[in-house]
């Protein structure tokens, strides 16, 4: 176990990737799963606050520290358990490293979270999702088995499919006998991907309420997870619109077939269904021309999908691909087709550059930024479309919008120069947020809660539901030493 008590070694534990910065006394760095239970136990004993640390890669402040003591999972990097379609990994597993593992043995993880320098640990913390979630779901639908432990040291181990609520009823034990039982928080979730608070439904399965829960009921130490064998072919395109309706009717298009087509083999598949549709916005694009001067200049927005097929069936494929894209651009004869594993790199890093643009542009005008991640359900998302473009339409800042949109889920980011842009752009994410939820959507689809949206998981479900999810907070870690901060405001605890 390695542990830093100095302050300029402490330091890079203190913030995340949303800049918010915070403090602690001590680092942990455990290598392996009974080094981590041993640094939990000490903090229980001694009542000192903990606060799990991933990859950092979190915009919305949860591995931010309050004091006490940060445990980082960096060196779990452990890969065991391969075969049948399953792999065990340890919280320090970055999405990179299981790729590397996977992709040579012919398998991959289907969810796709963007960030691949994320821990797999972070990853379940948060139900993180990605393009491919459009297909495939978010990770927790790729979850098979957690170990977990407790503020106390006890330990969980749950498999997917063993044991479930009996109602709103849920009744488990530790590896030592010790018995829990809870009453779930009844509340409706939103019907599209969503990352706020825990996870509750009627005879649920156990391990989803620790899915999601951002580190303040259990410490995630392994996870077995679901992988799949690599598609035989992939077809990928970036088409560029000059009509922002069309753009949209021709998403709604190839979303609901693909939405159909995706329940069947691919190798019977010889028409249209996307694994990912994904949405650039003008001011998306503006700022990746300097690197892609290839962008048509009448482009006004662009989609990039994914599909994947039985080489046989290629032609018919493109084919209808061809056919869908003329019927619904003036630009179709500048769309950028990807088949062979250099071109799907060189779209894939088009869809990354975007965000180190967006992070660029912070840092080198000192920026701060208003980031949104809401989703709504599909029927809604047209009224959320134009709502957005007329508000950032008529917006004096600088902004973006990007993300998945065949999950209804897209990204603004308002970037702001001085502390009047920020109170304006503020005052944007409330409207948003409102609309968003008048619309039974979610404040966020994959971010999660953290310690910035708090308030907004209040304004969601209501004082009794979060007050509720409190309840378990303090059930499984009564005395407040995990998480501080995140989700829940210390004082109404």
């Amino acid at each position: 176990m390695i542990i830093k008590t100095e302050t300029d070694t402490i330091h890079p534990y203190t913030f995340d990737s949303s800049n918010m910065h915070g403090n602690a006394d001590i680092v942990y760095i455990p290598e392996d799963f009974d080094e981590l239970r041993q640094a939990i136990k000490s903090c229980f004993d001694q009542n000192i606050p903990m606060t799990f640390s991933g990859a950092g890669t979190g915009i919305t402040g949860s591995r931010v520290p309050n004091g006490g003591a940060v445990i980082s999972t960096e060196l779990m990097k452990g890969i065991s358990v391969f075969g049948n379609g399953k792999v065990t990994v340890q919280a320090g597993v970055t999405l990179n490293e299981l790729d590397d593992f996977l992709r040579p043995q012919g398998y991959f993880l289907a969810p796709n979270p963007t960030e691949m320098n994320s821990f797999i640990g972070g990853n379940v913390a948060t139900n993180a999702s990605g393009s491919r979630t459009f297909k495939y779901g978010a990770i927790r639908e790729h979850i098979l088995g957690l170990k977990l432990i407790l503020p106390d040291g006890e330990i969980i181990s749950l498999n997917r499919g063993e044991i479930f609520a009996d109602s709103y009823k849920l009744s488990l034990s530790s590896e030592s006998g010790k018995k829990y039982e809870l009453q779930l928080p009844v509340y409706k979730m939103p019907a599209t991907k969503n990352a706020t608070g825990y996870f509750a439904h009627e005879n649920m399965d156990a391990i989803d309420l620790f899915i999601g829960n951002e580190g303040t009921i259990a410490a995630i130490a392994e996870i077995t997870l679901k992988v799949l064998p690599l598609p035989e072919s992939i077809i990928g395109g970036i088409v560029f619109f000059d009509d922002a309706d069309k753009l949209l009717d021709f998403v709604i298009e190839i979303r609901d077939m693909s939405l159909i087509n995706n329940k069947s083999n691919p190798e019977s598949v010889k028409t249209i269904s996307a694994r990912l549709i994904e949405y650039f916005d003008n001011p998306s694009l503006n700022l990746l021309r300097p690197k892609f001067p290839q962008i048509p200049e009448k482009a006004i927005a662009g989609i990039w999908f994914e599909q994947e097929y039985s080489t046989p069936n290629e032609d018919e494929i493109m084919g209808e691909w061809y056919a869908m894209i003329q019927n619904y651009t003036g630009l179709s004869d500048d769309t950028w087709i990807a088949l062979s594993d250099k071109e799907h790199k060189e779209m894939a890093e088009f869809r990354h550059e975007l965000p180190l643009q967006v992070y660029e542009n912070l840092t080198e005008n000192s920026q701060k930024k208003v980031g949104l991640d809401t989703a709504v359900p599909i029927e809604h998302f047209p009224e959320l479309f134009r709502f957005y473009s007329e508000v950032f339409g008529n917006l004096p800042l600088q902004y973006v919008i990007f993300g998945h949109i065949g999950n209804s889920h897209l990204h603004a980011n308002i970037f702001c120069q001085n502390d009047e842009e920020y109170a304006l752009a503020l005052q944007i994410y409330d409207r948003c947020i409102d609309k968003t939820l008048a619309l039974s959507g979610t404040v966020s689809a994959e971010h999660g809660i953290g310690k910035l949206k708090k308030k907004y998981l209040r304004k969601m479900y209501g004082d009794k539901t979060v007050d509720d999810m409190i309840e378990i907070k303090k059930y499984f870690d009564p005395k407040l030493l995990f998480g501080i901060g995140t989700m829940f405001d210390i004082n109404k605890i």
